[in-house]
């Protein structure tokens, strides 16, 4: 590691791909939506669209996908994804820093290592969720629904 500053690019680099993932679940629930206002017609109000989960949390996204999608598998992964996404955003640089502030040479290593598997972990899902996608979403912009 060369200096502080690169490991704090480091991080800032692989939660970026967690932010992909939250908006690659964001999109999936927008066009699940979608496509339920599509079946539904004109039949009763459906008043539920993508932008009612713009700022919702990474665990709300997962509880909305988890309705959405009967993949449990996935939803499991998005499970333990969250807890070490939360981990490494909200504890991890603390956890690396010593009592005077500076970075821990030996624990900054090891984050690392959790850094770049969180990083390939959010490539992974961001693809895995967009392919659950796929299995409706021809439906939505190719078949016409009876009202």
């Amino acid at each position: 590691m060369n200096d502080g500053k690169d490991f704090y690019l480091q991080v800032a680099f692989a939660l970026s791909g967690c932010q992909l993932v939250e908006q690659q679940l964001k999109l999936y629930i927008s066009e699940a939506l979608k496509l339920a206002q599509k079946c539904i017609g004109k039949r009763m109000p459906f008043k539920m669209c993508g932008d009612d989960y713009e700022d919702a949390s990474l665990e709300r996204l997962i509880d909305v996908f988890k309705k959405l999608s009967n993949n449990r598998t996935l939803v499991a992964e998005l499970h333990r994804f969250k807890n070490e996404r939360n981990f490494l955003s909200h504890k991890g640089i603390s956890h690396c820093l010593d009592p005077e502030g500076e970075l821990f040479e030996t624990t900054a290593a090891e984050f690392q290592e959790r850094l770049q598997t969180i990083q390939q972990e959010a490539n992974r899902l961001y693809l895995v969720i967009h392919e659950e996608a796929n299995n409706f979403r021809g439906y939505l912009y190719f078949e016409e629904f009876p009202q």
